[in-house]
C-alpha cells in the first residue's frame, strides 16, 4: 500500500479513536484475548481486505486476521469474511473503521460491477468521473477497479480537464484550448486535453477545437438524442448520466464508447456487515 494511503488511515484513526477509546478502556480492567468474526449481511463483491490489513498493521503482533474471503470474491449474507484472534481492545477500538471501509468499498465494488455488466449488454463501457469524494478517492479507486470500471486518469495530475468554469475564468474555448496546447508543447503528445460541456452551444464550440475527449455532463434525454442525431461530432464523447436507470437502450447505437454513472461517485450503497465475538479469555 502506498504512503498516501497510510497517512489517510492514520488520520482516520486519529479522528475516530483520538487519544484512546474511553468506552473500551472502561468496560474491563484489562484487555481480553478474543476470537471474533466479521460477517456479511449483504450479497455482493468483497472489497477492503488489503486496506483493513494496512489499517491494523501497527498492531499485527497483537491481533491476527484470517480472511475467509478475499477481495473480488462474491459473498452471500451470513458469510464469514474475516476472523480475528488476539487483543480484543484493539479490535473494538477499530471496529467502526473496519465496518465502514469494508461496507463502503464492497458496496461500491458491487454497484460498479452491476453497472459494468449492464452497460456491456449495449456495447458500452464504464469509466470514472472526475468528481470524486476528495478524501475517499484513494480508497474508492480500489473498489471501482475491482468492479471492472476503466479509469484513465489519476486525480488532476496526469491530464487536462477543462470545465465551463475554466472558460468563464480564462476565455473562450478556442482560446483556452490553444493556450493549453502551446503551454504543454512536446508533452501534448502524451497528455490528453479533456473538456466538459453542459450545453449544446458550448459543445458546438468545443467540437471544433483540438481536444481529445468531450464529456457530456448534465444533459437530459432529449438533448442527448439531439446531440447524437443532429450534431456532427468529431470524436467519441463520454456521456455522463446521473443514474444507471437513466441509460436508455436506444443509446446502444449512439456514437460513444464510455459512460460515467455519477451516482457511483456520490452516495455509495453500503454493504452491511456485523461483528460477532465468539469467545474471550484473559490475556
Amino acid at each position: 500500500m502506498n504512503e498516501q494511503l497510510s497517512r489517510l488511515l492514520n488520520w482516520l484513526q486519529e479522528i475516530e479513536i483520538g487519544a484512546g477509546d474511553l468506552t473500551t478502556e472502561s468496560v474491563a480492567p484489562h484487555a481480553f484475548h478474543v476470537q471474533a468474526t466479521l460477517l456479511s449481511k449483504s450479497e455482493g463483491l468483497l472489497c477492503g481486505e488489503q486496506i483493513v490489513n494496512q489499517l491494523l498493521a501497527p498492531v499485527a503482533n497483537q491481533l491476527a486476521l484470517n480472511w475467509q474471503c478475499h477481495d473480488g470474491e462474491p459473498v452471500q449474507p451470513n458469510t464469514p469474511l474475516v476472523n480475528f484472534i488476539g487483543n480484543g481492545a484493539e479490535l473494538l477500538k477499530n471496529r467502526h473503521l473496519i465496518e465502514y471501509i469494508v461496507g463502503r468499498l464492497s458496496g461500491l465494488a458491487t454497484a460498479t460491477q452491476a453497472a459494468v455488466k449492464h452497460l456491456a449488454k449495449y456495447g458500452k463501457k464504464l469509466t470514472a468521473s472526475h468528481r470524486n469524494d476528495p478524501f475517499w478517492e484513494t480508497f474508492d479507486r480500489e473498489a471501482y477497479l475491482l468492479g471492472g470500471m476503466e479509469i484513465h486518469h489519476r486525480g488532476l495530475e496526469d491530464n487536462i480537464y477543462l470545465t465551463p468554469q475554466h472558460f468563464a475564468y480564462a476565455g473562450a474555448p478556442e482560446t483556452v484550448i490553444r493556450r493549453v496546447s502551446e503551454e504543454l508543447a512536446e508533452v501534448r503528445k502524451v497528455v490528453k486535453i479533456e473538456v466538459e460541456v453542459d450545453s449544446i452551444p458550448l459543445l458546438q464550440q468545443v467540437n471544433a477545437c483540438d481536444c481529445d475527449v468531450i464529456h457530456l455532463v448534465g444533459f437530459g434525454k432529449e438533448d442527448i438524442r439531439y446531440i447524437f442525431e443532429k450534431v456532427n461530432l468529431n470524436r467519441k464523447p463520454v456521456i455522463h448520466l446521473p443514474t444507471l436507470l437513466a441509460f436508455e437502450p436506444t443509446y446502444a447505437d449512439y456514437f460513444f464508447r464510455y459512460a460515467v454513472i455519477e451516482e457511483l461517485h456520490g452516495k455509495p450503497q453500503f454493504f452491511k456487515t456485523k461483528f460477532v465475538i465468539n469467545s474471550q479469555e484473559e490475556l
